[in-house]
């Protein structure tokens, strides 16, 4: 059996998939769970830049680094 890596863009992913799994023959492999996909880090660097932004404009309060680093 062949493999073969095709890069695909983000919003057309979802797309492709549903249109490979109509062949018999295609198999598809998700990414290993523990890694984030290229799209899960770029959707967690959108998601802390709006949460920066709501920061600086006032709109969200901050709490104290110490605080932060207890939790982890």
């Amino acid at each position: 059996m062949a493999k073969l890596t095709l890069e695909i863009e983000d919003k057309k992913l979802k797309f492709f998939k549903d249109l490979v799994q109509h062949f018999s023959f295609v198999k598809i492999t998700e990414p290993e769970r523990g890694e984030d996909t290229d799209e899960q880090v770029r959707e967690n660097i959108r998601t802390s830049v709006k949460e920066l932004k709501e920061v600086l404009e006032g709109k969200t309060k901050s709490r104290p680094a110490k605080e932060f680093l207890k939790e982890l």
